[in-house]
């Protein structure tokens, strides 16, 4: 780290409340009612505007969706702020996400002490690890893509590293 140096600022005209990268572009959440989608130079590619009751910490953007968590429900939506899919079911206070390799959301519930898998259509979902596996007062995820395991960190400070195993 001694020898790292800022190579490029990025400055928005509004309070930045979250990144989430991918493939050469930033989602970046501005407070409650956009997401924008940014290359590396700093230009607007897109400006998705959403109707979120708490800031836009939480979020990814993959394959032209863009899906955050907000209070009691996880949104996806497309390029173009069209709602494709609204999950409430069984959620009671969703934060962090990401996403696996074929698209599913994993969502930490830390309400309900687990982690769950929405099926990428919003349809479907299931427990992935809760309180009986262990999992305590769970924060965050991040799932290593093109392999099946991750990291996930609560908010006491600690982490683990997990093998998901599907089936």
């Amino acid at each position: 780290m001694l020898n790292e140096t800022v190579t490029k600022v990025i400055t928005l005209d509004k309070v930045c409340w979250g990144l989430y990268f991918s493939i050469n572009t930033l989602a970046v959440g501005t407070h409650i009612d956009e997401i924008r989608i940014i290359d590396m130079e700093g230009n607007t590619i897109k400006s998705i505007q959403v109707q979120s009751k708490s800031g836009l910490n939480n979020r990814v953007y993959c394959n032209n969706r863009v899906i955050y968590s907000d209070g009691d429900a996880v949104y996806c939506y497309d390029e173009s702020g069209k709602q494709i899919w609204k999950y409430t079911q069984d959620l009671t206070g969703p934060l962090g996400l990401c996403t696996d390799t074929h698209g599913n959301i994993m969502v930490v519930d830390p309400e309900t002490q687990s982690i769950k898998v929405i099926s990428k259509d919003g349809q479907n979902s299931k427990v992935l690890i809760s309180e009986e596996d262990g999992l305590v007062r769970p924060q965050c995820i991040c799932f290593k893509h093109n392999e099946s395991s991750g990291f996930i960190c609560d908010n006491i400070g600690t982490y683990c590293e997990s093998t998901l195993i599907r089936g």
